[in-house]
C-alpha cells in the first residue's frame, strides 16, 4: 500500500490545479488559445508516443483518424440527423482546426510520420484523439431525490511527464438560443475537452471511463469516442444523449459515459457504455440508495458480445472486478460512519481509501479527482488535484441553476 508521503510527493509534482479562462471567446478561439496553451506538452506527448508504437500501429491509428476526420464530415452534411447534432459536429471540426492551429501541428515532423506526408491539417490532431487513460465513477441517489457523481481521474504515465505537465480546467461559453451557457472541462493537454470530467452552468454533467474493445473487423468509416463526449458536453441535455451516441456510430473505440441533467422536476442520472455498433444504457433508479458504479470494464460482463469483443489484459479483469467490490463493500457497510451516505464527506472519503494499493481509488495514477452533489435548484462541487488524502484544502463550488 502506498503511504501517505508517497501519494504526496506525486501530488505536489503538479502544483496545482491551473484554471484556464476563456468565456470571453467564441468556443472556435477559445479552442485556438487552449492549443497555444499546450503546445509545447502536445509536441512532447506527439513525439513520445510516436517514439513508442511500433509503425504498423502508427499506420491503423493514423488511418482510423483520417477515416474519423471523414465520417464526421459526412454526418454534419446528413440532413437526417438532427440539426444541432449537425451543427455541433461543424462546431468540432472547426474547434479541432483551431485547436491544431495553436498546438502548432502544421509542419510537425517525425521519422514515423515520412510514409504519411503530406499530411492533412486535422490527421495528427485527430491521431492524438485516441484515448484508452483509466478513471472510476460513481452515481448514488440520495433520501431527497438528489445525485452525488464522484470520480478519479486516473492516466498511467509511462514515464514522469509523458502525459501531463500540468494539472488543467478550463471554462467556455457557448449559446444556446438566447441563453449563454458556461462549459468547465478537465484538460488532457493532448485531448479536446469532453474524454474526462465536466458539467455546464445549465445543469448538465458528465464524467467518462474508457472501455477496451476490438475494432470492429473491416471498419473504413468509424467515429473515435471522445469526439462523441465532446458532442455530448457541447450540446448538455438539448438533445437525448443517447441519440447523439447512436448516431455517431460505429466507433473505433469505447467509452462508459455517465450523465446527470435536471428534467420534468426530478434530476436523471444515466451510464452508456458504448463501442463499436453497440451501446448498452443503465439508468439510475428513483429509489434512495441506488447507486451505479464503473470502472474499466462492461457492467454486464456475461453479455455474448461483450465476451467475444472485450480486450483486456489477462490479470487486468479481476483487478477491475475488485475495484468494483470494494465499492459495493464500502457503499453496503455504512454501520459506525458519524455522517449518512448521502454527505458528500462520505464519498470524499471513499476516494481516499488507499485499499487495493496501485488500484485503490487513491493511487498514484489519480490527477484529478471530482465529487458533484446536483439537486433541482443547483449544485456542490468539490475538487481537487491528484490522489485525494484525508487533509487536502480542495475546491469547493456551489452553482444555482436559472
Amino acid at each position: 500500500m502506498k503511504t501517505l508521503t508517497d501519494l504526496r510527493t506525486v501530488k505536489n509534482r503538479f502544483g496545482g490545479l491551473v484554471r484556464l479562462d476563456y468565456t470571453s471567446y467564441d468556443l472556435t478561439t477559445a479552442h485556438l488559445l487552449l492549443g497555444r496553451h499546450v503546445r509545447q506538452q502536445v509536441h512532447k506527448v506527439l513525439n513520445h508516443r510516436l517514439n513508442c508504437l511500433d509503425p504498423t500501429r502508427i499506420r491503423k491509428l493514423l488511418g482510423q483518424a483520417r477515416a474519423c476526420t471523414v465520417t464526421l464530415g459526412k454526418k454534419v452534411g446528413d440532413r437526417h440527423l438532427d440539426a444541432r447534432l449537425r451543427a455541433a459536429g461543424a462546431e468540432y471540426l472547426d474547434c479541432l482546426a483551431a485547436w491544431s492551429d495553436g498546438a502548432g501541428l502544421e509542419g510537425f515532423n517525425h521519422p514515423a510520420l515520412v510514409d504519411y506526408q503530406p499530411l492533412g491539417r486535422l490527421d495528427l490532431a485527430m491521431f492524438l484523439q485516441h484515448d484508452s487513460t483509466g478513471c472510476q465513477t460513481g452515481m448514488y441517489r440520495t433520501s431527497d431525490g438528489s445525485v452525488i457523481l464522484w470520480h478519479t481521474e486516473e492516466d498511467v504515465e509511462f514515464e514522469e511527464g509523458s502525459g501531463f505537465d500540468q494539472l488543467r480546467l478550463a471554462a467556455f461559453t457557448v449559446n444556446d438560443g438566447d441563453n449563454a451557457v458556461t462549459i468547465h472541462a478537465f484538460i488532457y493537454p493532448d485531448l479536446l475537452p469532453g474524454p474526462a470530467f465536466g458539467w455546464r452552468s445549465d445543469g448538465y454533467t458528465q464524467a467518462v471511463d474508457t472501455l477496451h474493445t476490438r475494432t470492429l473487423p473491416n471498419l473504413s468509416q468509424g467515429m473515435l469516442a471522445n469526439v462523441t463526449t465532446w458532442l455530448t458536453l457541447r450540446l448538455g441535455a438539448a438533445l437525448d444523449v443517447g441519440e447523439v451516441i447512436k448516431s455517431m456510430q460505429p466507433y473505433y473505440d469505447g467509452y462508459a459515459l455517465n450523465t446527470i441533467y435536471a428534467q420534468a422536476g426530478e434530476v436523471q442520472a444515466h451510464k452508456y457504455e458504448f463501442a463499436a455498433d453497440r451501446i448498452f444504457q443503465h439508468h439510475l433508479d428513483e429509489r434512495p440508495d441506488s447507486y451505479l458504479f464503473q470502472v474499466n470494464i462492461f457492467s454486464d460482463r456475461a453479455h455474448p458480445w461483450v465476451v467475444e469483443s472485450e480486450d483486456l489484459q489477462p490479470d487486468w479483469s479481476g483487478l477491475f472486478e475488485q475495484r468494483v467490490e470494494r465499492t459495493q463493500a464500502a457503499l453496503q457497510n455504512k454501520n459506525g460512519k458519524e455522517y449518512e451516505v448521502g454527505d458528500m464527506r462520505f464519498f470524499f472519503d471513499l476516494i481516499t481509501s488507499r485499499a487495493g494499493d496501485g488500484w485503490a481509488y487513491a493511487n498514484p495514477e489519480v490527477k484529478a479527482y471530482f465529487i458533484h452533489h446536483q439537486s433541482i435548484q443547483g449544485a456542490e462541487i468539490w475538487l481537487g488535484d491528484g490522489p485525494a488524502l484525508p487533509d487536502d484544502n480542495f475546491t469547493i463550488i456551489k452553482t444555482s441553476f436559472d
